[in-house]
């Protein structure tokens, strides 16, 4: 086969990370005494999305991030509320508990499992992702997890995946696949890092041919056709 190991994103490729944040952010506004609706998640996922963005090309720290987030969502929908702190701490810990896998991503992995080495990359936080991947099945599928949050860096940088390719058993570049929904993180990281890009795009949002992309697919299972060189 043209791969050995699949090095694939968590949230939106592996999670469903919509239904997830819908979830947690809900907790944890109802378990502070506030009204949760549905303007106040497309308030918080655009205000998210924004500061992860800034993550990625070092604008901020995660630790920034965690307590922004909800600084500015407090002041757009909150107005008067002061604990931040325990507002970012709510969150945190309701989405750890949040473990919803993409549909079919389960029996996708299994056996996918069975012919390439799974490893996890993402620009998670340590205590949510290690939290969700606790309450899945799998993690049997998975030989190890790189999360930026204890890497000290994060995708789409180059250091990221030299740490990540130092720490793998496959050594070949050629035979290494970077799986993931985003353009900026996934896709550019793995450019960044001279590695093979498979763009996971169910529902087909992303223009193509794009540069940052050897491959697209709509379901984790043609990752088998791309081994093969049938697609």
């Amino acid at each position: 086969m043209k791969y050995t190991t699949l090095l694939m994103d968590a949230d939106e490729t592996i999670f469903d990370f919509g239904k997830c944040e819908y979830n947690a952010l809900k907790a944890a506004i109802e378990a502070n005494g506030l009204t949760f609706n549905d303007e106040i998640l497309e308030t918080f996922s655009a205000i998210n999305r924004r500061l992860w963005k800034k993550l990625e090309t070092k604008c901020i720290t995660s630790s920034q991030l965690r307590i922004q987030r909800f600084r500015e969502l407090i002041e757009k929908c909150f107005e008067g509320f002061e604990n931040t702190e325990v507002l970012a701490g709510s969150y945190i810990q309701e989405l750890s508990k949040q473990a919803i896998l993409i549909e079919g991503a389960d029996k996708a992995l299994a056996e996918l499992s069975r012919s390439f080495d799974i490893y996890i990359i993402t620009n998670g936080m340590k205590t949510v992702q290690r939290g969700r991947l606790s309450r899945t099945d799998i993690t049997s599928y998975i030989r190890n997890i790189y999360i930026s949050d204890e890497l000290g860096i994060s995708k789409p940088y180059a250091e990221f995946f030299d740490i990540v390719l130092a720490d793998i058993r496959e050594q070949d570049k050629s035979k290494i696949l970077v799986v993931g929904d985003s353009l900026t993180s996934d896709m550019q990281g793995g450019r960044n890092a001279g590695l093979d890009t498979c763009l996971y795009d169910p529902k087909l949002k992303t223009e193509m041919p794009n540069e940052l992309c050897d491959y697209r697919i709509t379901e984790l299972m043609q990752i088998f056709d791309l081994a093969e060189e049938k697609i």
